[in-house]
């Protein structure tokens, strides 16, 4: 029997695999050479987005030191002139953070904190170290020279996630960028590396902050935009999350310094800060430490942790729970309640003889 064309041709023709039919144009087989589509696990529905957002907004951004540094997985820089001092600022802020202690008169998230010293020599780092007191585990410095390559990315982020870090440190800007940008006005190159380090951040689901050199130009009054204080590309500091600006308040020669922010969740009106060189620690001057000073205090008496029995600071902390985990008083949370119990005029203090030293002893005047 001889077959006609029109057999031929059905028995030639490719039926579709998901309704049957020859010649199918509803449902075309798939292209090799198309792109694979975004994940479905990665595309989100408004409504789930916006309900994230009201509940955001609701209970409050969650922050590592409060108002300033947010507890997501963003980058910020710490922007000043050269011996401004960024690097013990970052210290003393690593330090708060780690113990869990008031930073600034603020209140901060303890977390475990990695600070990436790829700038000053391993000796000066520790040099300026000397004032820190922290609980072993609880601070970790890496002195070694670094650069912000993908490779190295990866690797901090791995870092982070192997030792549960919840906080990075590094120092600075322009040490860890040199070879991977033209020159400091090379905006596509810096911007580049930012966007890889702020990849690293989001992957790491922790806060980054960098420290970075001011600009010459840069604006030192009050109604300054701290996101145009960095020096060199302008647009490596616009594409970071957040910029904080650190600037003198009484001259190069001073201990006062003006501190200010602006980015996403950032918006710091600008503090006064006072660095004491014999101790290293920051302390807010004028109202706003007052304010501190009275918090601390009601703490105190709300706690019922000073009565006419006399104790010590140390004792007066365990009962108000500022103690760390091993029943340790650190240097920052011993001021803050020395500056609390100063001057009150029902407030005692004496001196008794424990462990073969002198220990002050504060008890309340019982009317």
């Amino acid at each position: 029997m001889i077959a006609s064309p029109a057999a031929d041709a059905f028995e030639g023709a490719e039926l579709c695999d998901v309704c049957g039919r020859e010649s199918c144009e509803d449902h075309l087989p798939p292209d090799p050479t198309a792109p694979e589509p975004l994940p479905d696990d990665q595309l989100e529905d408004a409504v789930d987005v916006a309900r994230e957002g009201r509940t955001i907004d609701q209970t409050g951004v969650p922050y590592l030191l409060d108002g300033i540094i947010p507890a997501y997985g963003m980058l910020g820089f710490l922007v000043a002139f050269a011996k401004v001092g960024k690097t013990t600022f970052g210290q003393a802020l690593a330090a708060a953070v780690a113990m869990g202690c008031l930073f600034l008169g603020r209140p901060t998230k303890q977390a475990r904190v990695l600070v990436l010293a790829a700038e000053d020599p391993p000796e000066y780092t520790a040099w300026l170290a000397r004032h820190l007191d922290v609980e072993p585990g609880r601070l970790t410095f890496r002195r070694r020279s670094l650069l912000l390559t993908p490779t190295e990315l990866d690797r901090v982020v791995a870092t982070v996630k192997r030792h549960g870090f919840g906080f990075v440190l590094i120092a600075s800007w322009q040490a860890v960028i040199r070879g991977l940008i033209k020159d400091e006005n090379d905006n596509a190159g810096a911007v580049r590396v930012v966007e890889d380090v702020k990849a690293a951040a989001r992957a790491s689901g922790v806060p980054w902050l960098i420290d970075a050199h001011a600009g010459k130009g840069e604006d030192q009054s009050d109604d300054a935009d701290p996101s145009k204080a960095m020096r060199g590309a302008s647009a490596a500091a616009g594409a970071a999350d957040y910029t904080l600006s650190l600037r003198y308040a009484d001259g190069a020669y001073g201990t006062q310094r003006r501190l200010s922010g602006k980015g996403r969740f950032v918006s710091l009106a600008p503090l006064t800060i006072a660095y004491d060189a014999t101790t290293g620690a920051y302390d807010l001057v004028g109202a706003a430490r007052d304010v501190t000073r009275e918090s601390t205090w009601r703490l105190i008496t709300e706690m019922g942790a000073l009565t006419d029995t006399p104790r010590s600071v140390t004792e007066i902390a365990r009962v108000c729970g500022l103690v760390g985990d091993d029943n340790r008083l650190v240097g920052g949370r011993r001021r803050q309640i020395l500056a609390a119990l100063h001057g009150r005029p029902d407030v005692l203090v004496s001196e008794e003889i424990r462990r073969g030293g002198k220990t002050a002893l504060f008890r309340l005047v019982v009317a």
